[in-house]
């Protein structure tokens, strides 16, 4: 039987991919953008767990594009000049006869380009949780749709069409097609609920996905354990180092006592926070958010952030405390 093929370029898209090899007939293949941050030790513990048949990276960055300008150029040479950048120039290449079917999350990139000049269908994957779904829909789209002759350049193959536009993209998934919001005619839309798919996940699953994601041992006791959401007021230049510093430890000592503290900042916070909490368990900063809301063996008896949305939807955590940043403050000063 022929593996699937999933290509992916966030953590986030790689923990969706997890899942769909979970019930996959025989172990796909996953193809990684070498632009993830730590993007060589993830591929080394998605090779070690055992879903998949290979794990390969791809450097984007490295490969650029091969874009050509003016009609006739892009018309006759853009496909020849896409495959040889990427398999001449970079050497990469994929074999469409090896896979039953190509799943890709982002198809504006430099590997959906390449699917496109290889003729290679694909399904489009939400690149965000209900992404489809937004409200106020997708505005690329219908920028993208309002191009001159755009159903002549969709039949022609003219330069590159994306977001599932393209006209062999064989499926669209969305978690909601009866609430979907893009543009799509509707017979491209396969539903799949990643909010179904995750609450019906296994304790085996869930572990696997711990040990994929979670590079930091958790303490033997969790009882009692604090998970501290932290925003970097630094680099938003709201404050300085030393009173954000101050303030986070004023609120950790008040609202995340009582057991293990872990600590999960954003991807773009570069603030040291091991320098900080020495004690803590700092979680990766590019480790899905959902793996805190499903995949750990327990619960956070409080979930705390300041001046923040991110507790919104998060659901681990016994109590829920968001501070306004006056209020936080003034526990740094008391």
């Amino acid at each position: 039987m022929k593996p699937d093929l999933y290509i992916c370029h966030t953590p986030y898209q790689v923990l969706v991919e997890c899942c769909r090899a979970f019930d996959a007939p025989c172990p796909p293949e996953l193809v990684l953008s070498a632009a993830l941050p730590g993007a060589g030790a993830l591929a080394g513990r998605l090779a070690d767990c055992g879903l998949f048949g290979d794990v390969r990276l791809f450097d984007e960055d490295a490969c650029g594009n091969a874009l050509q300008r003016g009609f006739w150029r892009t018309l006759l040479f853009q496909r020849l000049a896409g495959r040889r950048n990427v398999e001449k120039y970079h050497g990469f290449s994929l074999d469409p006869a090896r896979y039953r079917a190509v799943y890709i999350h982002n198809d504006w990139s430099v590997l959906g380009r390449y699917l496109q000049d290889k003729g290679i269908p694909y399904i489009l994957c939400e690149d965000t949780f209900a992404s489809t779904c937004a409200a106020g829909g997708h505005q690329l789209i219908a920028r993208q749709r309002a191009l001159p002759h755009f159903a002549l350049r969709r039949a022609l193959g003219y330069g590159y069409l994306y977001w599932g536009d393209w006209k062999k993209v064989s499926a669209i998934e969305t978690e909601d097609a009866a609430k979907a919001t893009v543009p799509f005619a509707k017979e491209r839309l396969a539903q799949r609920s990643q909010k179904a798919v995750f609450s019906r996940l296994s304790r085996a699953q869930k572990d696997l996905l711990c040990a994929v994601f979670l590079t930091a041992p958790l303490p033997e006791s969790c009882a009692g354990a604090s998970l501290l959401l932290p925003r970097d007021f630094v680099c938003e230049g709201l404050l300085d180092e030393e009173s954000q510093r101050r303030m986070y430890k004023a609120v950790a000592k008040k609202y995340c006592a009582g057991g293990p503290l872990f600590i999960k900042a954003h991807p773009r916070d570069a603030a040291d926070y091991k320098a900080l909490f020495p004690d803590a368990v700092v979680l990766e900063r590019t480790m899905p958010s959902e793996v805190l809301n499903f995949a750990l063996p327990f619960r956070f008896a409080r979930a705390v952030t300041v001046e923040s949305t991110v507790l919104k939807a998060f659901g681990a955590a016994d109590e829920k405390v968001s501070l306004p940043l006056d209020e936080a403050l003034a526990l740094a000063e008391a």
